[in-house]
């Protein structure tokens, strides 16, 4: 298993701009034995064009179009790049994201060390082009077995950070209801899953660019809405482990979990959600305030998360 195939796979959508520096960081990956598959999610522009051309000049490359009879979105598209994968690993990554030449080489070459691994994480900065300012590391100082390591909120659960066995993701998809937070419901499902054995790189092997198309930077009043309803619906796997899984140090990873969101509202998603929910205009002063209260009550004694979710059922936008 020395050079095994990895499959990068890639949902798009109007990146006409900005994909090509992300392919070219691909293409000069170290590691020869990869192939892209790209996915175009209904893009309005002209992405098409550019990409097939692109793709002409390497076999590696491959692209397709969500079928119009598909649910549109991105999970959507990943979902279908795992279908037309054949690769023994699997690498998501952003349309916008750019990797560095080892980023490949660096994941495989820790997982043929550590053959009973089944996922490896890595680093990554966050870059901002107009003022030429990166963020913090993350990911770079793990140690620990995963759900203790985002437990202790040391483990940011963002996509293209994780590389797969193909083996671990079979049974487990993107959920394509949901519009926000898609990364953090696929990985933590993932890292809860029973003897999950996960090799840590702790080396920055790509960046994430921050821009004004950026994704995470558009909130509308629907979409404000399904990112707090995918934000508890990892509360609700996060609950169930804690309930059911017998084993002792599940439930000191839990017990430490839940002394960290004591006072949920300190929590950033949940405070971003809050803020950008209390704008809805279509959403009264009075569900507002509920949900307000319900949600301390929450963060306060841990009890409430069932109302809080019927509550949030039933917002329409």
């Amino acid at each position: 298993m020395s050079q095994p195939l990895v499959s990068i796979i890639i949902p798009t959508y109007n990146r006409a701009n900005l994909i090509i520096e992300t392919l070219n960081s691909i293409r000069q990956q170290t590691y020869p034995n990869w192939e892209c598959i790209i996915v175009d999610d209904g893009s309005t522009d002209h992405s098409e064009e550019v990409i097939t051309q692109f793709c002409s000049q390497d076999s590696r490359f491959q692209f397709f179009k969500r079928p119009e009879n598909k649910p549109k979105g991105a999970n959507t598209c990943r979902n279908l790049g795992f279908n037309y994968s054949k690769g023994d690993f699997i690498n998501w990554f952003d349309s916008d994201d750019i990797m560095f030449d080892s980023f490949l080489q660096k994941k495989i070459d820790a997982l043929i060390k550590h053959p009973d691994a089944h996922v490896v994480s890595s680093g990554f900065i966050k870059y901002n082009p107009e003022s030429n300012t990166t963020s913090k590391e993350y990911n770079t100082n793990l140690k620990e077995m995963p759900l203790k390591e985002y437990a202790q909120s040391r483990l940011a659960l963002n996509t293209p950070t994780f590389l797969y066995k193909r083996t671990l993701l079979n049974n487990i998809f993107f959920d394509e209801k949901l519009t926000r937070a898609q990364d953090l419901d696929f990985t933590f499902r993932v890292i809860s899953m029973p003897d999950l054995k996960m090799v840590h790189l702790n080396e920055i092997v790509f960046k994430v660019l921050i821009h004004n198309d950026s994704i995470t930077g558009k909130f509308t009043d629907r979409t404000s809405i399904n990112h707090l309803k995918s934000e508890l619906q990892v509360r609700k796997h996060i609950a169930f482990f804690y309930l059911n899984h017998e084993q002792k140090l599940t439930k000191y990873i839990f017990d430490n979990y839940l002394k960290t969101i004591k006072k949920i509202l300190e929590n950033r998603h949940f405070l971003y959600c809050f803020q950008e929910l209390w704008q809805v205009p279509k959403i009264g002063f009075f569900t507002k305030a509920k949900l307000f209260a319900i949600a301390v009550i929450y963060g306060l004694t841990g009890k409430g998360i069932v109302s809080f979710s019927k509550e949030i059922k039933k917002i329409k936008v």
